[in-house]
């Protein structure tokens, strides 16, 4: 039974370190100008807008 328990503990240790660090990953990439800010941005200017009628 210690054992389990031992087992149990571990798993949920192991969880809760998981959540907690994609917790951390979320706010990185959600905060101003964050991680989602940086690449739209990168994006754009490896795609430069075409205004000769093309497209949209």
């Amino acid at each position: 039974m210690t054992k389990l328990f031992a087992i149990i503990m571990c798993i949920v240790f192991t969880l809760g370190i998981v959540v907690a660090s994609m917790g951390e990953i979320n706010e990185a990439i959600v905060k101003e100008d964050g991680l989602r800010s940086k690449a739209v941005t990168w994006i754009e200017q490896a795609i430069p807008n075409q205004p000769n009628g093309s497209g949209d």
